[in-house]
């Protein structure tokens, strides 16, 4: 846990500073988006994978060039 820096939060004009069980809760849920985001990413990335897999085996079994698998696609 980051303690020695201070979070700041606005609401309208007014500039807070967080303390305590605020900055506490804040940072949590900085760090649970951030993981969350992560797993996002990491998901969409293996999905991208596997479907550029699957496309290259079709063009291989097939013997489809780039050009086919593009005007398919």
């Amino acid at each position: 846990m980051v303690s020695g820096n201070k979070i700041f939060i606005q609401i309208d004009d007014e500039r807070i500073e967080l303390t305590g069980a605020d900055k506490e809760a804040f940072i949590a849920d900085r760090e649970t988006t951030a993981i969350a985001q992560a797993l996002l990413e990491a998901e969409y990335k293996a999905k991208q994978d596997s479907r550029k897999s699957a496309i290259k085996k079709l063009a291989e079994i097939a013997g489809l060039t780039k050009e086919e698998i593009n005007a398919i696609l």
